[in-house]
Formats: structure tokens, sequence, C-alpha cells
């Protein structure tokens, strides 16, 4: 199948975005499907977790990043392809006796001065903020129109809040995936940040989004307070006009999970990494992900 495209952000950071790619991308992969990750995320934690920070510097001194392609795109002579910077196998870790397919095309810190300095010079080019915003949907939909048939599954891990590249993945997207901690702090401004991503890039002229956002409880907690916001969060997603719609599965908060991300060399096996709590919560996640885009498992 062509890839489906899930893009995972929040306005918030610390809420489980970086995580929920990462054990997604794994569950998906153990599960035999082809997995891209795009890390769009210039503080570059999912490039750390998959690749390793030895491999992520190499790959941000040969310019195969997210960011070395847009600039050269833009701002410079055209020489750097999005498949060059797309490092396949990045994964060590192995299911069933076989490593997962997990591919990445990495970011670095350098991502937001490149989001900057694209602004700022095609602005003193007089390119407006929606030209500017069409452009990069353009060419990041062409490269991945490409891409998409040697994958089943591309997720991008977005920055925290909307940035211009975060605009572009949730209009590129089949399915927005918005990870919270169910607390009074993470979840103030959800549904207004779900409407806004509903909403935004219309008068562009981008494409609207697919379907309404699905919340994921991550980092979950069996105190009351968190069982009392997650019960809100399900009534409001059931409301005539809901802003989202929500997964039943919830990732607990665990020091498993915790260690999965800390100590990326320490676990080759899947089901090692994530736990015997986790592992089939992951898999729950995997086949509401299928249901809700429709995919063939056969």
């Amino acid at each position: 199948m062509s890839a489906k495209i899930i893009a995972v952000a929040n306005m918030k950071g610390g809420v489980g975005k970086t995580t929920t790619v990462v054990a997604l991308a794994e569950a998906l992969a153990a599960s035999g499907y082809r997995v891209l990750v795009i890390d769009l995320d210039p503080q570059a934690n999912a490039s750390i977790c998959l690749a390793g920070d030895t491999l992520l510097a190499t790959l941000i001194v040969r310019k195969a990043t997210i960011e070395a392609f847009l600039e050269d795109h833009f701002l410079g002579d055209k020489k750097i392809t999005f498949a060059a910077c797309i490092r396949n196998n990045v994964s060590n870790v192995s299911h069933l006796n076989r490593q997962l397919s997990i591919a990445l095309l990495p970011s670095s810190p350098n991502l937001r001065h490149f989001e900057q300095k694209v602004i700022h010079d095609l602005t003193k080019l007089r390119m407006s903020w929606s030209d500017i915003i069409k452009g990069l949907f353009a060419v990041m939909s062409g490269q991945l129109s490409k891409t998409r048939k040697a994958f089943d599954f591309i997720l991008i891990d977005c920055a925290p809040g909307i940035s211009v590249l975060t605009e572009v993945s949730v209009r590129l997207s089949d399915l927005i995936i918005v990870p919270t901690i169910a607390d009074f702090l993470s979840t103030f401004g959800l549904q207004t940040f779900c409407t806004a991503l509903s909403n935004r890039g219309l008068a562009e002229g981008l494409r609207k989004i697919a379907r309404r956002p699905h919340v994921l409880i991550t980092r979950r907690r069996q105190v009351n307070i968190q069982s009392q916001t997650a019960e809100e969060l399900r009534n409001e997603a059931t409301a005539t006009r809901p802003a989202f719609d929500i997964f039943r599965t919830e990732i607990p908060e665990s020091v498993t999970v915790a260690n999965a991300l800390s100590q990326i060399d320490e676990f080759p096996i899947f089901t090692q990494k994530w736990g015997p709590v986790v592992t089939p919560l992951l898999s729950d996640l995997v086949r509401e992900i299928g249901d809700t885009l429709d995919v063939d498992r056969s």
C-alpha cells in the first residue's frame, strides 16, 4: 500500500510526543510494516532515540538532514536530494528474529535556524507568509508522493506549537495524533489547538485535514485527578461537534518507557524494550490506528 502519513503534534512540550513517535514506529515495524520517521522537531530527540548520537552526528556533518535538504532546495543549488537524506534500517531492535524495518529522515538543532532564515530570506524576496507555506507544502507533498511508495507508514514528529513545518505536516497527513497527559495544565487549550488544526491553512488554499485530530492519553497514572480529566476528555470527544476524537488505548507512565528512550542500546528485542505492560498496549494502538485509517491487515 502507499504509506499512510501520521503527524504527531501538540502545542505543548513534555506530553510524550517523541515517545509516541518512537514507540509507535517500533510497534508498527514489529507488526510487519515498513516505517519512515521524519523528525521535524529541532530538539531532534526522535532522531537520537532511533539513530543514536554518534550516527546522528555523522548524518548532520554529511548534510543528510531535513533542514539541509530544505535549505538547499529553497536557498541553495538544489544538489541535495530528499531520498539521499533518508537513512534506512536505523533500528537495532528486533522482533521474532528479524530487524525492525525503520528508516529515518533526521533533524538537528539547525532546523530552528533554517525556519527563521527561510522566512527572513523569502520575505525579503517579497514572498508572503501564505506563499512560503504553499511553497513548503508543494515541495514536501511532491517528495512524499514519491517516497511513500516505499513505506507503509510515515510518522512525522512535529515541534511543539504550530511552526511553518507543522502547518505543512498536518495538511499532508492522513491522521494527526495529539498526545496529552490527563491533567489540567496539559489539557488546557487542547480543544482550541485541535480546532485550530482543522481550520488553519484554509486561507492559503492548503488541503483540509482528512479527519479530526485523535488525542492519545500518555503518561497515565492511576490517580483521581487523571481519571477525572480522562473522563472529561472522553465526554468532550462525544459532544455534538467535537474538536477531536480519542483513542481507547492509554499509555501509562512507566519506568520501562523512560528506560526504553534513555538506554537505546540496551534493548535489542522489541518486547524486552517496552515490557509486558506497554507492549500489548502498543499493539492495541496499532490496531486502533489501522481501523481509523482503514488499513488492510491481510
